[in-house]
């Protein structure tokens, strides 16, 4: 997964030359001029830094600086300005930004700085080794479609991978990639709702010296970077129908040009794909080529939501608390009790990805053993505060009922096994038995 970037300002001409400049230099690009759009971008994306202007309209940087550490204290913030103030840079420095920069910026400052970033991030990253650890289920659902990307990952069929945001989209395509003979090549991902039709374009298939103003200099597209390997097109429901037409080309004659260019440049690769639209709505709407849906549709893989993998919030909560615990050196042992049975009865929106950022920052908090109300985020926490006593004490004994269920599953019904595994007394096991009518 690339080291992600997200530029937020008001100026669009700032955003689209950095955004050039740090794509040049490998990194993945988001950009945002309004910064009301920032909060769906979070729970869109996994954003690793934003570069965020002081002085906007709607809502100042300080302001967005604040929101942006409240929902997700991991990301890291650069601050941004052409007015600088001290009370400015003082505020900015209190609030969680790493440094403040004036315009106009020094750019070999800024890019050894987001290059140490960078290596750190990915430094944490690498503590689990495989991509495809977070696929873990015990749902049967799951289950079938682990199976399906076993069978589909030795093949080079192109796969359209569907689902809302946050199910594991991503994640499926890594899986798909590094259980491949591929493995060891090129693995290219590509947000196409991220960029306007003509940077997509430019980002795609690249362009020569002179192609368009502002085009100084040739550059490889994401086809030519990724050749031998695997190109990941996420959200191809956003592609225009122009765009469409060129991946067609692509995939039929596996050849393209840069723009600008008359060379054909030929490419081997697989492709992936992945969307959160119904590309069928799309296709009766003439929004999406039919012939292309076919092409990309070879092997379909439907990631359900989290609302519909109760059976795996758990599961997924203490692999992401395992998880956050290594990279932030921490030795949290669970949830409490009354955060594990919300945990199941909340519908979690953002699904996987949003189970991901709330143990996180639950984990960045937590200096207990275990993460309770506190640790959570504010929304989380109102409503934990607002449920019904009644449902609350409902299903908090269903709750109960299960764990010692499972805990006698696993320990073959031996009470003392049980009891060890739920690391209780064998009298309090008997005695939460008999209440519970177990």
């Amino acid at each position: 997964m690339p080291y992600t970037i997200l530029l937020v300002d008001d100026e669009l001409e700032m955003c689209l030359s950095l955004a050039e400049l740090l794509r040049d230099e490998g990194y993945a690009t988001l950009y945002a001029t309004n910064p009301l759009d920032v909060s769906s971008l979070l729970r869109q994306e996994q954003i690793d830094l934003i570069l965020m202007d002081v002085k906007m309209p709607e809502i100042g940087g300080i302001d967005l600086l604040k929101a942006v550490k409240k929902s997700d204290a991991s990301i890291a913030v650069i601050m941004i300005t052409g007015y600088p103030t001290v009370e400015n840079a003082v505020q900015a420095m209190k609030y969680g930004a790493l440094n403040f920069y004036t315009k106009p910026l020094k750019l070999p400052e800024l890019l050894r700085e987001i290059h140490e970033l960078a290596a750190a991030r990915l430094q944490h990253r690498s503590a689990v080794a495989d991509p495809s650890c977070q696929l873990i289920t015990r749902n049967p659902e799951m289950q079938k479609i682990l199976k399906t990307i076993e069978k589909a990952a030795p093949t080079a069929a192109p796969v359209l991978i569907t689902g809302e945001s946050g199910t594991g989209k991503e994640v499926a395509a890594n899986a798909l990639h590094h259980l491949s003979p591929r493995a060891d090549r090129p693995f290219i991902r590509v947000n196409c709702a991220a960029l306007p039709d003509d940077l997509l374009e430019s980002e795609l298939f690249g362009h020569e010296k002179g192609a368009f103003t502002g085009a100084v200099k040739e550059r490889k597209g994401r086809f030519e970077l990724a050749n031998t390997g695997t190109i990941f097109l996420d959200e191809i429901g956003d592609m225009s129908l122009k765009t469409q037409s060129k991946i067609l080309r692509v995939i039929q004659e596996q050849e393209f040009e840069r723009l600008g260019g008359t060379k054909s440049i030929h490419t081997n690769i697989r492709i992936i794909t992945a969307t959160n639209k119904n590309l069928k709505k799309l296709l009766a709407a003439e929004k999406f080529r039919e012939d292309l849906y076919y092409r990309l549709s070879v092997i379909t893989i439907h990631l359900p939501p989290l609302r519909e993998r109760k059976d795996d919030i758990l599961l997924l909560a203490d692999y992401f608390i395992e998880h956050f615990n290594r990279i932030y050196k921490k030795r949290i042992s669970g949830l409490r009790e009354d955060v594990r049975w919300f945990f199941q009865q909340h519908e979690w929106p953002g699904n996987v990805r949003e189970l991901r950022n709330c143990l996180e920052r639950a984990v960045i908090f937590c200096e207990q053993d275990e993460i309770g109300v506190n640790e959570l985020a504010s929304q989380y926490a109102e409503l934990i505060e607002h449920q019904p006593v009644n449902t609350y004490e409902e299903a908090f004994e269903s709750l109960n009922r299960e764990i010692i269920l499972d805990a006698l599953d696993k320990s073959h019904g031996v009470k003392k096994k049980a009891a060890d595994i739920l690391n209780i007394s064998r009298r309090t096991l008997y005695n939460r038995m008999k209440k519970l009518g177990i």
